[in-house]
């Protein structure tokens, strides 16, 4: 009796351990709206993945879902509500929650990738998403980079804004595309991204705008026979989580995923900036004739762009969150190329 009294209690005693480690990890669902790939943003979320689950000893574990819960509206969506722990999900789509983040759409903000790269540490972005945390409930982790986007069309050559005039030109159903195109004399028509290929062949449009990886991996080039490479917008990936999750989480576990996202960040940047290279090399051996634009000319698109979409941008964020915008790129800028 007492050794079977013995065993019922180290059975016990295991049970309660077993039961208290189980409690003690912290599983995180991390979902983006989008297949699984080799593309930059799919690698960092797996590098992600394995620095929390290895520098927190498994009290974290990462599940990552690829293309499950719906697109980037969707997963945003989730996230606020708290029925998903964590998204990546871009900024065009975040200023549907936050307004002040239609800022970021506004044309020729940044020369470069490296630029944007810098300008992500900044304080104005710091307090940009320390804002959106109070108003939304949406932790900002860390931000990348979702690719700088391109023109493509069926025409002509485009090396200046002038070259636009009378194109019909697809853009994402978002007001500040619209008034982008608008601002170079072309006709802008919204069309979701699924009836795109549909639209190019059926010339309802004579071309669109994208970034090279997503043209070369949506074929795009197959039904079209000139590409800018004029860097038009420069799209982001915010890596969100729902602020009570995280402050759920022990101040060194917060540390760990900080840390994880910021890993992510470097990984997804230095990917996705080459994949675009490569894609470009690959749409040009494909046939279709692109078009580099030089610094000059990439000026002369700012002037005649930028003002009408930041006017229109300011309208809807109010014009002094623009101008401090426009600043602190200013200074990013001017630090950069400074020795």
């Amino acid at each position: 009796m007492r050794i079977k009294h013995l065993l019922s209690s180290l059975l016990t005693v295991a049970a309660l351990s077993l039961s208290g480690t189980l409690a003690a990890q912290t599983v995180l669902k991390f979902s983006i709206g989008a297949p699984d790939s080799q593309g930059g943003e799919i690698l960092g979320m797996k590098a992600l993945k394995e620095y929390v689950e290895f520098k927190s000893d498994g009290k974290i574990q990462i599940r990552l879902f690829f293309n499950t819960f719906g697109g980037s509206l969707q997963v945003t969506e989730q996230v606020k509500n708290g029925t998903l722990e964590m998204a990546l999900t871009d900024d065009s789509v975040l200023g549907s929650f936050h307004k002040p983040m239609q800022i970021f759409q506004i044309p020729y903000l940044f020369a470069s990738s490296p630029i944007a790269w810098e300008f992500m540490k900044s304080p104005f972005v710091r307090e940009l998403n320390e804002d959106m945390r109070k108003a939304t409930g949406m932790r900002t982790l860390a931000i990348s980079e979702n690719g700088l986007r391109n023109l493509t069309n069926t025409q002509r050559e485009i090396k200046t804004p002038d070259d636009m005039k009378g194109l019909k030109m697809r853009t994402m159903q978002s007001q500040v595309y619209v008034n982008f195109m608008k601002s170079m004399g072309a006709a802008a028509t919204p069309i979701a991204f699924p009836e795109l290929i549909t639209s190019l062949k059926s010339n309802v449009v004579d071309g669109q705008e994208n970034a090279a990886s997503t043209v070369w991996d949506a074929k795009l080039y197959e039904v079209q026979k000139f590409m800018s490479v004029n860097e038009h917008i420069y799209g982001m990936h915010y890596i969100i989580i729902n602020d009570k999750v995280f402050q759920g989480l022990t101040p060194d576990l917060q540390k760990i995923l900080m840390d994880g996202a910021a890993m992510h960040a470097e990984t997804a940047n230095s990917r996705k900036s080459m994949d675009s290279m490569q894609a470009i090399q690959k749409i040009r051996s494909a046939g279709t004739k692109v078009h580099v634009t030089t610094p000059t000319e990439k000026e002369a698109f700012r002037k005649q762009t930028q003002d009408p979409v930041i006017e229109f941008v300011a309208s809807q964020t109010g014009r002094p969150i623009v101008d401090k915008l426009l600043e602190a790129v200013r200074e990013t800028t001017r630090r950069s190329y400074t020795n």
